[in-house]
């Protein structure tokens, strides 16, 4: 499987982007799938699952209230089974896995809020491996990849720190980086949710952070596609699909 990873400040519009995405590459006939089928596949590939079950199996994942009933416990399954594997991994995981856990964090942060990000973590982690080791060409786009880790690490941790976790950061196939100026992401965090203001005063510094992150990125060669988030998704969709099949050239 092809990862793909977005990057940005919160409320930039990396999960707005997903759909148009998944849209114009069903459009081109590009194969892709969204990171919520990975726990089915991981079970089938961990299973050896014949071809009768797997399309039995499919059909009922894909109606939305079966999903949520089986995602549930495929996704635990998949962590378990993931986190076993990376125990044995070879470079760069072991290294990679060693920085995520020594995390800077704020000193006013609750321990409850940094091991909900750390769950939140594990759970990225599980998928970049599962991705990275399944066989097939579709791409599979992620909104809260690695790569966006930095940026929320960043924000409590020496800079050192985070240069190390991304210059070890297995790297996925090609990064998307959503820029847009801090008014703008502000404008949309306030129409998202106006009682909601904690996430303003990250932007500027998710700004800044976002655009060392994509320096280190491209330094170790990962291709960078970067968007201008105040583009309509579905014109930031086909510029985004333009430029990956030029990678792939």
């Amino acid at each position: 499987m092809r990862r793909l990873e977005l990057m940005g400040p919160p409320g930039v519009g990396k999960t707005t982007l997903l759909g148009p995405l998944q849209a114009e590459w069903k459009r081109r006939g590009v194969l892709s799938a969204s990171p919520r089928w990975l726990p089915l596949w991981a079970a089938h590939e961990r299973q050896a699952t014949g071809a009768l079950r797997r399309r039995i199996e499919t059909a009922l994942y894909a109606r939305k209230g079966l999903q949520r009933w089986m995602r549930a416990k495929l996704e635990k399954e998949m962590v378990r089974h993931e986190f076993r594997s990376l125990r044995e991994a070879d470079a760069p995981w072991p290294e990679f896995l060693r920085l995520a856990l020594t995390r800077g964090g704020e000193p006013s942060e609750s321990e409850a809020l940094t091991l909900e990000r750390m769950q939140s973590f594990i759970g990225s982690v599980a998928l970049a491996s599962a991705t990275d080791r399944l066989p097939g060409n579709a791409w599979i786009p992620f909104d809260e990849g690695l790569a966006q880790r930095a940026i929320s690490l960043g924000l409590g941790a020496p800079r050192e720190q985070v240069q190390a976790y991304l210059e070890c950061m297995p790297a996925p196939q090609a990064l998307v980086l959503l820029t847009a100026p801090p008014e703008a992401i502000n404008e949309r965090l306030r129409q998202r949710n106006p009682n909601v203001t904690r996430f303003h005063e990250m932007v500027e510094p998710a700004i800044e952070m976002t655009e060392t992150a994509a320096s280190i990125c491209a330094g170790r060669g990962i291709p960078i596609v970067q968007l201008d988030a105040r583009e309509p998704p579905e014109k930031s969709a086909r510029d985004l699909v333009d430029n990956l099949m030029k990678l792939r050239q």
